[in-house]
């Protein structure tokens, strides 16, 4: 093991071996992964979903690599290629799963989206990507996905055949594939089921072309191209390699004690890395089951980690599960990890013993570090030490110098992490120093046997119910109604989402707008997640010398009206 250049502490997740441990890990493209679990368990269960209408389904894992081969055949046939962006924008299904698999099992690289994202924001994602397939659902409660792909792509309105999308606004896109669940049809996609209809009852050509697709890809190839808000106030396309999916998945779990035993359930989205890298890979890789609702369902949630005897809870608002136990009188013995938030979550979860309290962000494939279950008493609440192979330096961002144990800083970190940003090349280069380490913007402290703390973040971001949103961007479009001369935004706690937006804004001179106008206006702009809960109209800002908005005095100003 190399000597820590002078002046660095760097610390070394797993020792010596972490490097040889994560670079195994690494070693496998998803489906190579996935095939061995499946040929050891093929008749375990490995997905339990269910839908938003209380329909309950699953696959075993033989069930399940059979679809994905089936459905990468008919997508080979459509015309997936290695090095394709497929963008996939349907609600938690096995059909989701299915078609992220098979298309990565051909080398393309699937680009998730954020069913809460509104029309211009999805037209960004697609056309940032260079997305030459789009998958998409087409529905989901007053969601009309098709509607919303024609008011982003008026040449899709009038299309009369799949295949042949040629829009000037979206050069790259030609192919779109729909998931219909109602029954209807559109003249200008692919059926799902046909497509993988197609797949299965290919026997000969396609299928050894799809064969042979797969054996190409490596382990080095772009399995997801994930967007993530970031401190510019610009979605970035964070660039995650398949082996490094592979790798958090086998890791984490380790770290975690998931294995063939474990029920892991969660209602993250699949569009989020909690649901595709924390919840999909820590299952997958380890011939767990994954059980999943379509979207968040506290009611859904209570009913299925009784029948199905979870083991694990993973994500946010888990508050609403409890309650709901507590009045019907539920719990949940069978739990064993999870987030205990209060004493009525004891009486819930009675036997929970572990609390997974991980570090990491999107761009280091999910968590960077984890808990355990031999950790110490005394780092109960920490964010345990670094997952194998993982490094870290905690740097003080105005000197750039290593800060001392205990002490706050910057996390710069190498090993399981992003390629960098989707065809942002300055970005990128922001985003890592010249000799690897990548600048992760979050302030942590660790202590002297290596245990972590989150203190903040050093970008203008906040999470919202788990998702994060970027002060800038929702500052941006706020500003751009023509009503409006200033705004800032700032967040303040929430019970239910941790912390929620909350903007002042500045009218212009000779406009008289007020808030029931100017919400309609924001809801057609910002997904839900990203909306202001409290809009506060102000004279003026508070401003620095240089105009810039004075952040810390307009958090002041909105911790003062949330305590009044």
């Amino acid at each position: 093991m190399a000597e820590a250049p002078a002046g660095q502490r760097i610390i070394r997740g797993g020792g010596a071996q972490g490097g040889r441990v994560l670079e195994e890990a690494r070693s496998r493209t998803l489906w190579q992964a996935l095939s061995q679990v499946a040929q050891a368990n093929p008749d375990k269960v490995a997905l339990v979903g269910a839908s938003d209408d209380g329909e309950v389904r699953r696959l075993t894992y033989s069930e399940l690599t059979r679809r994905i081969e089936h459905f990468s055949i008919g997508l080979a046939i459509t015309g997936v290629r290695r090095g394709d962006r497929v963008v996939l924008w349907m609600t938690n299904s096995l059909e989701w799963v299915v078609a992220a698999q098979a298309a990565m099992r051909l080398g393309a690289a699937v680009v998730p989206v954020n069913t809460f994202l509104k029309a211009p924001e999805i037209r960004y994602v697609i056309e940032q990507s260079g997305a030459r397939h789009l998958i998409m659902l087409d529905q989901f409660r007053k969601l009309y996905f098709p509607a919303m792909l024609a008011e982003i792509s008026p040449e899709f309105a009038h299309a009369d055949q799949p295949g042949n999308l040629c829009d000037p606004g979206l050069p790259d896109l030609r192919h779109v594939l729909m998931l219909s669940r109602s029954g209807g049809k559109h003249a200008g996609t692919h059926d799902f089921a046909t497509i993988e209809g197609a797949g299965r009852s290919d026997t000969g050509m396609w299928r050894d072309i799809a064969a042979k697709m797969a054996s190409a890809v490596r382990p080095t190839d772009l399995g997801m191209v994930k967007y993530t808000s970031g401190s510019t106030g610009f979605p970035k396309g964070v660039m995650l390699d398949q082996g490094g999916m592979v790798a958090s998945g086998i890791i984490h779990a380790k770290r975690v004690d998931a294995g063939l035993d474990t029920v892991f359930f969660s209602m993250m989205p699949f569009f989020h890395g909690g649901g595709s890298i924390w919840g999909q890979m820590t299952t997958l890789m380890n011939g767990g089951k994954l059980v999943f609702t379509e979207a968040f369902d506290p009611q859904m949630a209570v009913r299925l980690i009784a029948e199905e005897q979870a083991t694990i809870l993973f994500g946010v608002l888990a508050a609403e599960v409890i309650e709901i136990a507590l009045k019907e009188g539920k719990s949940f013995p069978s739990m064993r990890t999870g987030y205990i938030p209060n004493e009525d979550g004891r009486k819930v979860f009675p036997n929970i013993d572990f609390n997974i309290m991980p570090f990491g962000l999107t761009e280091t494939c999910g968590p960077a570090a984890a808990s355990s279950r031999s950790d110490p008493p005394d780092k109960l609440g920490l964010s345990g030490t670094l997952l194998d192979g993982n490094e870290l330096r905690v740097v003080d961002p105005e000197t750039l110098q290593d800060v001392a144990p205990g002490q706050p800083g910057e996390a710069w970190i190498r090993g399981n992490i992003t390629k960098g940003y989707w065809n942002k090349p300055v970005e990128t280069a922001k985003l890592f120093t010249e000799d690897g380490w990548m600048r992760s913007e979050d302030l942590i402290s660790v202590d002297a046997e290596g245990f972590i703390q989150f203190v903040g973040r050093i970008k203008l971001m906040l999470k919202v119910g788990g998702e994060n949103v970027s002060i800038e961007e929702v500052e941006n479009v706020v500003e751009s109604h023509e009503a409006i001369a200033a705004c800032g935004a700032t967040g303040v706690p929430d019970p239910r989402r941790q912390e929620v937006v909350r903007v002042y804004v500045v009218r212009r001179n000779g406009h008289a707008i007020e808030e029931a106008e100017l919400r309609p206006w924001l809801e057609a702009r910002l997904a839900r997640f990203k909306q202001p809960r409290d809009i506060i109209f102000v004279d003026a800002l508070p401003r620095l010398a240089n105009g810039k908005i004075d952040r810390v005095t307009l958090q002041r100003m909105a911790d003062e009206d949330v305590a009044k």
